[in-house]
């Protein structure tokens, strides 16, 4: 008896190193892929207001044997003649005074996978923020973690990811100053991604991702992106996006949470 549940536990690990040489092997098959798509938007007010705001985006990825490469990059940036006085007209003085900033952020993220057959996958990734309207003069951040497959059908993409994140906060200067001026964050990861494709032109997206501070344990951030896009031909398409950036511990003096919609054109360049 004990020798054949010896022979069937053999059996079993035989077929499942099986099916991870055959996924190797797979993966190793396929030529590889790249992508590459820009993203521009934007608005503009004249005549009894004055303002403008801009956002720009860049994707680009490249996937080979068992490896991916990805990178992004958005910005967004907005000025507008500013109603000091608050009486709901923008006087002469006012529109001499010219614009003021009143949006600006930068972010990037480069991240690698390493697949171990062709649902999981091992990850890093190094990211930087600049959002002076949130408080921060730079915020970088490096991550390590886990990524797995969950649903991968014709229609339907959900994965699920959990990593580490170390991230280095530097806040802008405020009167009175913010004390620490600089902040080391570590924080759990956990993520669901969710994609669904409705027909050949419209897709929708939608990521979710937790960081509890397992410092600090009341510190939680949370961020959420969704977008549905329109592909208006081979290369171009519509994208309509929301962002929620959520901190139960801002950057004192600043708020909780940030919204951003936006609405762009996008360029498939590869």
């Amino acid at each position: 008896m004990i020798l054949m549940l010896l022979a069937s536990l053999s059996f079993a690990q035989d077929d499942a190193l099986q099916n991870t040489v055959k996924d190797k092997e797979k993966l190793k098959a396929e030529k590889p892929e790249s992508s590459l798509s820009a993203q521009l938007g934007g608005a503009l007010a004249a005549g009894n207001t004055a303002a403008y705001n801009l956002s720009l985006g860049l994707n680009a990825s490249h996937k080979w044997d068992q490896n991916r490469f990805q990178a992004t990059a958005g910005a967004l940036f907005g000025q507008s003649v500013s109603d000091a006085d608050g009486n709901g007209i923008l006087s002469e003085a006012e529109r001499d005074a010219g614009y003021v900033t009143n949006q600006q952020q930068l972010l990037a993220d480069t991240r690698y996978d390493r697949f171990i057959g062709e649902r999981n996958s091992v990850y890093v990734l190094a990211g930087v923020l600049i959002d002076p309207f949130a408080g921060y003069k730079s915020r970088s951040h490096e991550q390590i973690g886990y990524s797995r497959v969950l649903v991968d059908t014709e229609d339907t993409d959900l994965v699920a990811e959990i990593g580490f994140d170390w991230a280095q906060e530097n806040y802008v200067d405020t009167d009175p100053p913010q004390d620490p001026t600089y902040k080391d964050i570590f924080a759990a990861r956990a993520m669901l991604g969710f994609k669904h494709v409705f027909n050949e032109a419209v897709s929708f997206e939608d990521t979710f991702e937790v960081y509890p501070n397992v410092v600090e344990l009341n510190d939680v951030r949370v961020m959420n992106n969704a977008s549905l896009a329109a592909k208006l031909s081979e290369k171009l398409g519509f994208k309509t996006s929301y962002g929620l950036r959520f901190d139960n511990v801002p950057v004192e003096g600043f708020r909780k949470a940030d919204h951003a919609l936006t609405a762009s054109l996008v360029i498939s360049i590869l």
